[in-house]
């Protein structure tokens, strides 16, 4: 969008007209020249139409379009679960680089380019674009964004599974967090929260005092944004570990915490919410009481789904991950075998490394359901496969569950 253009855009939605733009400062047909692209005004007469219209001066003469950069916001979901929109952004967006508006809605479509790039693998690429986006808000004296920006930087090596190198880079702003917390209150919870996220690949020995850190400044400033999260990772560890105290203790908060913030995004993780945080996904006491809460989770979902009561285009992929659970655990292998497709459990976007380790647990129904049909060759070379997903992190302690069920499938190999 041109000057001129963006200066009417702004006036019309102010209601003012010409002549209230233009005040005393200009004449009405300068003014009218000047939203027309046929004369280009004065930093002084900038300046007086930006006081007018309540903006800055760096807004009014920002490059490129800002019509065309929301447009290319919303014309996908970058937020999905189990896809990339590769061919929109190389179809749509990079022949247009010099459209993207140097605005907040600019960066924004930035940060999603940055992320194609770190899922290419080209960081150098990736790199120039937290600096590009570093820049504009350090241009217009946001410095509280420039470290929200080195934070973002961070999660968007998720996408290329680089947890180490993004536990680094969070390292080197701790510094800057604690000095603009203050500009935003959320800063200080992310920065906690991730670090004890990439804590699980890099160093466990600060995962735990990281997660409880999270929880205590979630009290301490009112604010439960990650809360839900790092409480269930809290009372998964210690579910896994064998600590039941500590367990009921997190399982405690996540109840008290549902009580009173039940959000949509709940009626799509939670599968039981008067036991909230899951221990075993596959490996469950009572496959009874499983298929009870799987038929209920389903049919909740269905009808939110069909009410349009939940919009998620997420559901997509996750409902015949239910759907294929649901008959593991009713034991009807066969329709598990011939539903099952490789790579179902592998979300696109980012995951943190237990995330991963959910997935991988739970597309274990597929060696396990083979095993029980006989076919134990198919179902260890199966287990090899998702095994190699998580070849960088498998020996978490998270993997718990998972080498317990390949413990099941190669029990004879093991004992011959």
């Amino acid at each position: 969008m041109t000057l001129g253009k963006r200066i009417r855009q702004l006036r019309k939605e102010r209601k003012m007209t010409l002549v209230d733009l233009a005040g005393d400062k200009i004449t009405k047909g300068m003014l009218s020249l000047i939203e027309n692209d046929k004369s280009t005004p004065s930093m002084e007469t900038l300046a007086h139409i930006a006081k007018e219209l309540d903006v800055s001066i760096g807004y009014l003469t920002r490059e490129g379009d800002e019509d065309w950069t929301k447009q290319m916001l919303a014309e996908s979901d970058f937020s999905h679960y189990f896809s990339f929109p590769f061919e929109h952004i190389e179809k749509n967006i990079l022949p247009q680089l010099d459209r993207v508006s140097q605005s907040n809605k600019g960066m924004e479509l930035y940060n999603i380019i940055r992320i194609y790039y770190r899922y290419r693998g080209e960081h150098g690429t990736a790199d120039e674009y937290t600096e590009k986006i570093g820049k504009f808000y350090r241009s217009i004296g946001i410095e509280h964004l420039v470290v929200r920006n080195r934070l973002n930087d961070a999660v968007s090596l998720m996408y290329s599974q680089d947890y180490s190198e993004a536990y680094s880079r969070l390292v080197e702003t701790e510094a800057e967090v604690m000095e603009f917390k203050d500009y935003d209150s959320q800063l200080e919870l992310d920065y906690y929260y991730l670090k004890a996220v990439f804590s699980v690949s890099v160093d466990m020995k600060e995962f735990i005092p990281l997660g409880d850190r999270v929880v205590a400044l979630s009290y301490e400033t009112e604010n439960f944004k990650r809360f839900f999260s790092a409480n269930m990772i809290l009372g998964y560890y210690y579910g896994l570990e064998g600590d039941m105290e500590k367990h009921k203790e997190y399982q405690g908060n996540l109840r008290k915490y549902l009580d009173f913030n039940r959000q949509e995004k709940y009626e799509l993780e939670l599968i039981d919410t008067t036991t909230p945080i899951t221990v075993f996904y596959v490996l469950v006491e009572d496959r009874q009481r499983h298929v009870t809460l799987y038929e209920a989770y389903i049919e909740n979902i269905e009808v939110h789904h069909e009410a349009g009561t939940i919009q998620s285009s997420n559901m997509t992929f996750y409902h015949p991950l239910f759907m294929i659970e649901l008959s593991y655990f009713r034991e009807d292998y066969r329709t598990v075998v011939e539903n099952y497709k490789e790579n179902m459990y592998i979300r696109s976007a980012a995951q943190h490394p237990i995330d991963r380790i959910i997935m991988a647990t739970r597309s274990c129904i597929y060696p396990l359901s083979l095993y029980q049909l006989g076919e134990k060759q198919e179902a260890r070379e199966a287990f090899g496969r998702i095994e190699d997903t998580i070849e960088d992190i498998k020996h978490s302690p998270f993997t718990k569950e998972f080498y317990m069920i390949r413990d099941i499938i190669f029990e004879e190999t093991q004992s011959e």
